[in-house]
């Protein structure tokens, strides 16, 4: 009888999108076991279409130990930090639990790495490939990988029809916190530039990001296509495959459209792009560099100086030379 093997994914999307670089790894050392992966119910299709992946199983913090029980695992390789998610799977009645011992949950793991492992000094996928060598071969190609599927390129076609001018999405927002986000009048402005040069522009996001969505549209003098909150991550997945730039503050979004070959310039702010990069060829990071940067914070209390000299010129310009193929 094969081998059962969970993954259970991290709970945010940028890191969820990262994170498929575990799945190879562990399909490389265990070719005929059954691997699952449990993820929160809104981000099952990051994993939905991996072709290292027999299962993909939607939880909530209600029903994870449960999941475990069911899917009688033999192992679980354990993404999130927290001590809860080695807890539950331990409750679960899993045997063998792996992770990074953070949280004070060393205890409850059968095969750890030490917490100063998971670190920010690094990309959070190298981190992630560390992860996986606990139960896998990580290969430096194992890159994060996200499988469209035919039914969300045609809805993202329906929502952005085809057109002659060059598409920029743009994402306003960063669920975290204020201090990850870039002023919405500067994104307005930036819009505009965009506009004025013949590119079509859309603002993407979900539907925690309404507001400062529409804080953008309504200061940007030229039409501007809204998709926030109309689409889910399959989707919005599909419309990143077809733009020739995103710009966005540092977001689950942002890996998101790297994973599907996008070029990004990602906006830092209270954020360390050494850990958060998008991970790829065709990025560039923009961010001015101010003492207090990175803070880590959701909430700037001194003004958010590393975003108020991010100018908005600065960032037309350097959009324009992706756009023009200088990445």
């Amino acid at each position: 009888m094969s081998e059962s093997i969970v993954f259970r994914s991290p709970n945010w999307l940028g890191d969820a999108v990262l994170a498929t670089v575990v799945l190879p790894a562990i399909r490389r050392r265990h070719p005929a076991a059954q691997l699952d992966v449990l993820a929160p119910r809104g981000l099952v299709e990051v994993f939905q279409h991996s072709p290292h992946v027999h299962r993909v199983v939607g939880i909530t913090a209600r029903d994870e130990v449960d999941a475990y029980r069911r899917g009688r695992y033999d192992r679980a390789i354990l993404a999130p930090e927290s001590f809860g998610a080695a807890w539950r799977a331990f409750r679960g009645g899993v045997p063998k639990r792996m992770g990074f011992a953070t949280s004070h949950r060393g205890p409850l793991l059968s095969r750890s790495l030490p917490a100063a492992h998971a670190s920010r000094a690094r990309h959070q996928v190298e981190n992630y490939r560390e992860l996986a060598s606990l139960d896998g071969d990580p290969e430096v190609q194992d890159v994060p990988r996200v499988e469209l599927e035919e039914r969300w390129r045609t809805e993202a076609l329906a929502l952005w029809p085809g057109g002659e001018n060059p598409r920029v999405a743009i994402q306003p927002g960063a669920a975290y916190g204020p201090a990850k986000r870039w002023f919405p009048d500067r994104f307005a402005r930036l819009a505009h530039l965009l506009s004025e040069r013949g590119f079509a522009v859309a603002l993407v996001g979900g539907p925690g990001d309404r507001e400062v969505v529409a804080q953008v549209r309504e200061r940007c003098p030229a039409p501007l296509l809204d998709l926030c909150g109309r689409t889910g991550i399959g989707v919005l997945a599909a419309i990143f495959s077809r733009v020739q730039l995103l710009v966005t503050n540092d977001t689950g979004p942002m890996h998101l459209a790297a994973a599907c070959g996008a070029p990004v310039a990602a906006l830092f702010g209270s954020t360390n792009p050494v850990w958060t990069h998008p991970f790829g060829e065709r990025y560039r990071v923009l961010r001015e560099s101010v003492p207090c940067s990175p803070c880590y914070q959701r909430h700037c209390r001194i003004g958010t100086l590393c975003f108020e000299r991010l100018s908005v010129e600065r960032v037309f310009r350097e959009a324009l030379e992706m756009l023009e193929g200088r990445n």
